[in-house]
């Protein structure tokens, strides 16, 4: 019974952990130059890839990046250095010949050589950190913008599909019923013709007929629909996407005639 208890405990506490794992961005959006696994995903990444609006993302990040670089070094800025030879030394460091050693001026000495000193400001040290680390929460604040519209491009993208395979799903079962409803009209027409049936029966069977066929009409153009929102998102003719895609469209229908 410990030992259940052990077991089950270990696994919630797995589950948890697994739960509480940060979001891959990149299976939101397969990255550019990878084989997207499933045909959904293929879409997805269409949709990121040929949409120009995304492309500022990685504009925005390279900028971004480069005033993080920029302000990183922004302390050279406020650094000066000095450097200061000693007069005295100069006829007996570079012209030694010239000295004469017995005059006592001639060998007048100041120490040190030379001075060189470098100052920089002290809030240099306070500001510049600060201004690094909002260079940073800016780049950090741009990723995320991103990472967001790649939930809402995923999402988007998704939704307009579903709704091409519902359209799609509606056409079939619209064709059916207007290929039933002209039998029946047909059959009723003969019935007619030989006199067994009335010409109410007549007339109800062939309005039952136009009107399946004007709701297959309809559905026809609602696919059509369907497939120019989704061209939209994916920047390219659906039937391109149908033959270079993932060949696992076990949901894809192709478009009816």
């Amino acid at each position: 019974m410990k030992k259940l208890t052990f077991l089950v405990i270990c696994t919630l506490l797995l589950s948890t952990l697994s739960a509480q794992q940060p979001m891959d961005f990149n299976k939101v959006v397969v990255p550019e130059g990878s084989r997207a696994r499933t045909f959904e995903d293929y879409l997805v990444q269409l949709a990121w890839m040929n949409n120009p609006a995304n492309k500022t993302f990685d504009e925005e990040i390279k900028i971004a990046t480069e005033e993080v670089s920029i302000i990183k070094w922004n302390w050279t800025d406020d650094l000066d250095a000095v450097f200061n030879y000693n007069e005295s030394h100069y006829i007996q460091d570079f012209f030694p010949n010239r000295v004469n050693p017995t005059d006592p001026n001639g060998l007048f000495t100041i120490f040190p050589r030379f001075n060189l000193a470098a100052r920089i400001k002290l809030s240099t040290f306070i500001n510049n950190p600060k201004e690094r680390r909002k260079a940073e929460y800016e780049l950090k604040i741009t990723e995320l913008e991103r990472d967001q519209e790649k939930l809402a491009i995923r999402a988007k993208t998704l939704e307009r599909y579903q709704n091409y395979l519902l359209a799609n799903e509606i056409l079939l079962t619209r064709k059916q019923a207007e290929e039933d409803s002209y039998q029946t009209y047909l059959l009723i027409k003969e019935k007619f013709r030989r006199g067994d049936a009335e010409l109410d029966d007549h007339n109800s069977a062939s309005t039952s007929y136009y009107n399946a066929k004007e709701k297959f009409i309809s559905a026809k153009s609602d696919v059509k629909v369907a497939v120019i929102q989704l061209e939209e998102m994916i920047g390219i003719p659906f039937a391109d996407a149908l033959k270079y895609g993932p060949k696992d469209k076990s949901n894809s229908k192709k478009e009816s005639k």
